[in-house]
């Protein structure tokens, strides 16, 4: 289970709703301890909700998320669901993360989600993605794990769009792919002349 703001009980107490265990986590060693029962912390109003998006959204995110963890939460008359994706490959320079939360209101119908995207890529420099984007619609109650399904992948996509267009125009727009004479600039050749100018220099001296 995920440890958030939305199934903490007390101070440093979380519940699991899954197994309705409620459970000490200590952050600094990340480590949980002192289990105890949590079942009279259930909500019956929104249980079945929960239970059955929990279990479409593992199905959701095992298929999307190569290494990813939802927990679907009853709080404040709403269902949220928080779904984190994380990559480390300090090896590799780089480092990524995905962080989702969506909040759905039986009573009204009201689906809100925000995605939050960071990427760091640190090999000969330092290029950082900081980007998030929110979501809000009237949804059926049945068709929750399809809209944030839609909603990511239009986010995703809408991401890498982005950059091929940064390749493609924003880039080309900063600098000149061929000088203003139109033609492309020989090195080779300029080198062959510089060092002819030094051998006849040398020469002459």
């Amino acid at each position: 289970v995920l440890i958030t703001p939305y199934n903490q009980v007390d101070e440093g107490r979380y519940l699991d709703p899954n197994t309705q265990t409620v459970f000490k986590f200590d952050h600094l060693r990340r480590e949980p301890s002192d289990p105890q029962d949590g079942s009279h912390l259930v909500v019956a109003e929104t249980e079945e909700l929960r239970a059955a998006l929990q279990k479409s959204l593992s199905a959701y995110v095992a298929a999307h998320y190569s290494s990813g963890a939802v927990s679907v939460f009853s709080h404040e008359g709403s269902v949220v669901s928080c779904i984190v994706s994380n990559r480390f490959s300090p090896n590799n320079y780089w480092n990524g993360s995905w962080r989702s939360v969506w909040s759905f209101n039986p009573a009204s119908g009201q689906l809100n989600g925000s995605t939050k995207v960071r990427v760091h890529y640190f090999e000969e420099g330092n290029v950082q993605l900081d980007t998030q984007s929110d979501f809000a619609a009237d949804v059926e109650a049945g068709k929750v794990k399809e809209a944030i399904a839609k909603f990511e992948g239009e986010f995703q996509q809408g991401i890498n769009d982005g950059y091929g267009m940064l390749a493609e125009k924003t880039f080309r727009g900063l600098r000149r792919t061929l000088p203003v004479t139109r033609n492309k600039i020989d090195w080779e050749k300029i080198a062959n002349y510089k060092i002819g100018g030094e051998l006849a220099n040398a020469d002459n001296n």
